[in-house]
């Protein structure tokens, strides 16, 4: 698979995707990530802060770079820069 720019282009809200982040401390990781628009991903209740959205009723995420997994409701936020995204893998056949 070949990697996108985020320039180029972003992956599509609450996808989860790979991302090649430059972190705070100069690191560089590879992490299983979405991207969230405003008042698109729904804020977890343990956490503080976040956007209320009036309409709704909820707390959203800020806008930003989210490290995700299947199994977890926080959504840790990314401290550092994505430049570049791809496709989670297909997974394989199993019989």
């Amino acid at each position: 698979m070949n990697w996108t720019s985020v320039k180029d282009r972003l992956p599509e809200p609450g996808i989860p995707v790979i991302v090649f982040a430059k972190l705070y401390d100069g690191k560089t990781r590879r992490l299983r990530a979405q991207h969230a628009p405003p008042l698109t991903l729904l804020q977890s209740p343990e956490c503080e802060g976040g956007v209320y959205d009036d309409k709704t009723d909820e707390y959203y995420c800020e806008e930003g770079w989210y490290e995700t997994n299947e199994f977890d409701e926080i959504h840790w936020r990314i401290d550092g820069e994505i430049t570049h995204w791809q496709p989670l893998p297909a997974p394989p056949e199993v019989e």
